[in-house]
């Protein structure tokens, strides 16, 4: 029978409450030692939900643990956060907020600890609000999370430990990432972590095949038995450019990376990242994004989702208590699970942003390239027209209607163009929409560009395209704001 039991968390020490509540198989006093360093003091309460029935451990335990010598238990416990205004009645087994307080507003999401004796950190879906340092962006999903008659709602990126024998911190990469496309979009099947440990091999790989772990072109084949179609993209040097422009364009579309570090001999999820408080000065003749980023955020097997990841390694620190220390530095390749209709790839994109940069700056008013700052990123057009119609003011009437208008295909990529002082005051000169489904070799993929005042719309129906030049009677004095809404904020909750 499920029961019950309310921790109250006042300081980092009452963590330790788990090691006395919790049967030892559970690892208790590792997860408790995790959970000082990587959880924010708004973290005020966890009700521990015993003999949990989880669907992914089922699928390991039936396929490898029912199987071996050691006898296994069946059944986890599930940890659920809370903020200080929730209260528990044990008695009735009742979660409350007093007065007008939702107790949606303030749940923090869950995990769920195996019976392995080691490695026992589970499917866990926590918000970012709750995960100390985590700041910036992060690609979430809406997560269902029903407990005690409640239906609780909580925005996450789904992670996991490895099990060592079964998977390893490859396949559960591969894992976290398909499981938030199959809560995200409803296109994709929810896939458990044993179904993706045979996904790896043309045949039953056993027990003890997947502890060897996975190489970068048997992840490829998960994600493309899963019904993606990936892209690798590999690091020909130290430094390069080029790689790291590309891993911040489709991070900024909302996908979230598989990230390889043959050096660590590791595999992580690249799931957000936060700009440079202080913007940076362009350094070279013409400047990409990537320049004014901070960090990344990690979702990495060894610790709680969203850990920062640092660019260099001078600044690299563990995580949590047994985590791996490394920066962007270490990223060698990484993969993208990129949806069929997606046919232009960043590094096309970065090619032709320049181009179009160029041929554009004789109609509109574009920076000048030693100040020029770019960023470009995949989205849809629906998404655009939501973002349009929430800032009409800004965009005003006109364009908001040629956006409305604009006949595009589901995906494009958004080029925006902005000079070192708008992009620090989150602004940016200048726009234009790619469409997403045109080939490297049309000359002339762009449907629209803009300014803050002139727009051109480009006639694609016949092989020399039309340029239509309008005036957009903006709201004078009313900058272009940056596009930011393929992620969400990141940034941990203060009490």
């Amino acid at each position: 029978m499920t029961s019950y039991k309310w921790l109250i968390i006042a300081s980092p020490a009452d963590f330790d409450q788990l090691g006395s509540s919790i049967d030892l198989e559970f690892q208790p006093a590792r997860i408790a030692a995790q959970l000082k360093v990587a959880v924010t003091t708004a973290v005020c309460g966890i009700l521990i939900e015993f003999e949990y029935i989880d669907k992914d451990y089922r699928s390991t335990y039936y396929n490898h643990y029912a199987k071996k010598g050691r006898q296994y238990r069946d059944d986890c416990v599930r940890l659920h956060f809370f903020e200080d205004c929730v209260a528990f009645d044990a008695t009735r087994l009742i979660l409350s907020c007093p007065g007008n307080n939702r107790l949606e507003d303030h749940y923090f999401g869950y995990i769920v600890l195996r019976p392995t004796i080691v490695a026992t950190l589970g499917r866990s879906i926590v918000s970012p609000k709750m995960r100390q340092g985590a700041r910036g962006r992060a690609i979430q999903s809406l997560h269902k999370v029903h407990l005690l008659g409640e239906t609780l709602p909580v925005w996450g990126f789904p992670s996991m430990a490895q099990h060592i024998d079964i998977s390893v911190c490859a396949h559960v990469s591969c894992w976290a990432i398909l499981r938030h496309y199959s809560e995200r979009y409803a296109a994709h099947r929810e896939l458990l972590i044993h179904d993706i440990t045979m996904l790896a091999k043309p045949f039953d790989p056993g027990g003890l095949t997947p502890a060897h772990g996975l190489n970068l072109l048997e992840a490829e084949r998960i994600f493309q038995s899963a019904g993606t179609y990936p892209v690798i993209v590999g690091r020909k040097k130290a430094g390069e450019k080029s790689f790291y422009v590309q891993l911040l364009a489709y991070l900024e579309s909302g996908f979230p990376l598989f990230i390889a570090m043959s050096g660590k001999k590791h595999a992580i999820v690249a799931a957000g990242y936060a700009w440079r408080p202080v913007a940076k000065a362009p350094t070279y003749a013409v400047s990409h994004a990537w320049e004014q980023v901070d960090i990344l955020l990690a979702v990495d097997d060894n610790s709680l989702p969203y850990r920062c990841v640092p660019l260099k390694a001078s600044t690299a620190k563990t995580g949590t208590p047994g985590s791996m220390t490394y920066s962007v530095a270490d990223f060698d390749s990484f993969i993208v699970p990129l949806p069929e209709k997606v046919f232009y790839s960043a590094e096309a994109m970065e090619r032709y942003s320049l181009a179009l940069h160029k041929g554009l700056a004789s109609t509109l008013s574009l920076p000048a390239e030693n100040v020029l700052l770019r960023r470009y990123f995949i989205t849809t057009i629906s998404a655009l027209r939501r973002y349009a119609r929430e800032y009409e003011s800004q965009f005003g009437d006109e364009l908001v209607n040629i956006l409305m208008r604009l006949k595009t295909a589901q995906f494009i990529w958004v080029v925006e163009y902005a000079s070192y002082e708008q992009w620090k005051n989150g602004h940016i000169a200048g726009r234009a929409i790619i469409d997403a489904t045109a080939s490297p070799r049309d000359p002339t993929p762009v449907l629209f560009a803009h300014d803050e005042n002139v727009g051109i719309r480009f006639d694609r129906s016949s092989a020399k395209p039309v340029a239509d030049v309008m005036n957009l009677k903006r709201p004078l004095c009313t900058p272009l704001g940056r596009m930011e809404q393929n992620l969400r904020p990141a940034n941990a909750k203060p009490k």
